[in-house]
Parts: C-alpha cells; structure tokens; sequence
C-alpha cells in the first residue's frame, strides 16, 4: 500500500474537495477505489483528527461493533462509514441492517460466534438481486467473513462469503423473514 499526502498537503485541501485512496490488490488484476469527501481545515487540531481518519480507512476502515437485534434496529443498524463489522447475535433469527449507500460501497461482516440476518435500511435495495429491505433478509453464518459491494445503477448489494477455512461460500439468496 502507497500513501499519497503529508501533513502539509492535507491542510491544502479545499472545502468540498475529495481525497482519492487507492489501495493496490495483490494477486489482483485491478484496485479499490474509495473517495472521501472533505471540508476545510480551521484548525491545526481538525486537520490531525482528519489525517487520523484517513490514516484509519486506508489501514483498513472504520471498524464497527453492531449488536443484531429481532427487527435490525437501535443496536442492529450499521452506520454508513462502517468498513468492517463485528456482529454479536444470540440467536441466528436476529437481524442486522445495512445502510443507505452510494455507489462502490463496500462492508464487511463477520459474526463470530452466532449467525443472524441481514436487512437493509432502504425498502427498495437489494442483495444478490433479491428486495431485501422490506419482505426478505439474507442469512449470515457464523464463522463466514462477507463482502458487500453496492451497486447503484441496480441499487443491489452484491454479497460474497469467505468460510473460515477460505472456501467461497455457497451465494446467499435472501428469503421470506
């Protein structure tokens, strides 16, 4: 991984501007984009807690404790600069709800100990092109390390699990709740 900025070049930043992060993929034949939006820097101060930001999302992203709830709400609601979600459930009927997106998103989940469900804040949203945020949810094995990528154009989260082991996990097509 290149990082690209200094101290200096941070607090040139213009208001509204973006800052491009982009992170190599070994063993891939193309890179990840993530776009930041940003505004002006009054203070040395806001110019240090925003470079700790960045610094924190190209190491790896906002990592985000989420507790899956009967109805994904309060505790089960993933917040829109999650990256990486730890989800604790105590029972695998719970459930847990994605965010609005923009286009490129991307989340990771990962439910340690206990599966759930996953719904999505957004009633027309999809995952794996089945409607998700109003009649369907999507099963989450314990274990499994998902990738959520949103496409906006279709306005659908395209999921892929990992197991534990690294095997590719069956697709995931939500059904009924």
């Amino acid at each position: 991984m290149r990082r690209v900025r200094t101290d200096n070049q941070l607090a040139a930043i213009p208001s509204g501007g973006l800052i491009e992060i982009c992170q190599d993929l070994k063993n891939s034949d193309n890179a990840s984009e993530q776009f930041i939006a940003v505004t002006a820097f009054a203070t040395s101060t806001a110019a240090a807690n925003a470079a700790a930001a960045i610094d924190e999302y190209v190491a790896g992203g906002v990592t985000e404790a989420v507790t899956a709830t009967a109805d994904g709400l309060t505790t089960g609601l993933i917040t829109a600069d999650a990256v990486n979600v730890e989800i604790t459930s105590d029972t695998a009927t719970k459930q847990v709800s994605l965010p609005a997106a923009v286009d490129g998103k991307v989340i990771r989940l990962h439910c340690p100990s206990t599966g759930c469900e996953v719904i999505s804040a957004v009633a027309a949203d999809k995952l794996n092109n089945v409607v998700i945020g109003a009649t369907n949810e999507a099963a989450l094995v314990a274990g499994t390390v998902y990738t959520l990528r949103y496409v906006e154009s279709t306005g659908n989260w395209v999921m892929t699990g990992l197991t534990a082991l690294g095997a590719v996990e069956t697709p995931v097509v939500p059904d009924a709740a």
